[in-house]
């Protein structure tokens, strides 16, 4: 099965270059444009998506409702169940306490900051996303990995620096039992970095060997072997022009259209082709 963690689309917060964290920005036109192309790849590709949680902030919740959209369309004469997100409190970002909504290049530029206070801690992050890791996401991959189904998919859609905190810690937790274990430790210790919609894709199995019954609580993913596919993976942003005159920088109103959407939109198999470049 795949476990696919993914960064939220652009944010209006991010084009004025500020310390999001726990503000609830909304996305921009373009990002909502990168929303719905990386939800077409992932169909594209073939990945029979279970499951997806996400943040409870809005840049990340639409994302995660972008990918269920496009599932959703696609098996509503099946009449198959409908995919929902799950959001979850322990994914939202960091808060950067008093540096929320304060622009992240003002050093650079000369400008002084204000000292940084209260901000999360990084003790705080990784008891979160524990909680997150044992309560939420394993019972549901314990569960897929069952299916005995390489295109079964986990989804997970957060932000950049929490995300890089579930990633080593669940590094850390994968490489115990992994067979691939050095592509997956490396990760428990080196930063990684995200660009909007980018993912990191994680192929998990369970050996032959190892009786499907639950593993120690202590340990719960140590029964897992996993390997690394893809590391923020933005194919499906290939060629996507961000619109000119400040339209694509803006918040989204749902009331736009876009070109696509007025011309028609692409064929399935195109939207696949551009996920397989």
């Amino acid at each position: 099965m795949h476990l696919l963690l993914i960064r939220h689309a652009e944010s209006v917060d991010n084009v004025a270059g500020l310390y999001g964290g726990s503000r609830d920005a909304a996305l921009t036109a373009h990002g909502v444009l990168q929303a719905r192309r990386l939800a077409s790849a992932l169909k594209g590709a073939g990945l029979d998506t279970r499951h997806v949680f996400s943040s409870p902030l809005q840049r990340a919740a639409k994302t995660a409702d972008a990918i269920c959209d496009a599932y959703n369309y696609t098996n509503r004469a099946a009449n198959e169940h409908r995919l929902t997100a799950t959001q979850v409190p322990e994914l939202r970002e960091k808060h950067f306490g008093s540096w929320e909504g304060v622009k992240y290049a003002s050093a650079a530029f000369g400008v002084s900051r204000p000292p940084q206070t209260n901000a999360e801690t990084p003790e705080a992050m990784r008891a979160r996303v524990n909680s997150f890791l044992d309560q939420h996401l394993w019972p549901i991959v314990s569960h897929t990995i069952e299916l005995h189904s390489e295109m079964a998919c986990v989804v997970v859609v957060s932000h950049g620096i929490l995300l890089g905190v579930l990633a080593q810690t669940l590094a850390s937790k994968l490489s115990r039992g992994s067979s691939s274990g050095a592509s997956v430790a490396k990760f428990s210790s080196h930063r990684i970095s995200w660009s909007n919609t980018g993912y990191l894709d994680i192929e998990v199995v369970r050996p032959p060997t190892v009786s499907s019954a639950m593993p120690p609580v202590s340990r719960p993913w140590s029964s897992l072997h996993s390997s690394i596919s893809q590391v923020n993976c933005t194919k499906h942003l290939a060629r996507l022009r961000k619109t000119r005159g400040g339209i694509g920088s803006a918040a989204h109103d749902n009331r736009q259209r876009t070109l696509e959407g007025f011309f028609g939109t692409t064929s399935r198999k195109r939207k696949a082709d551009e996920y397989n470049k």
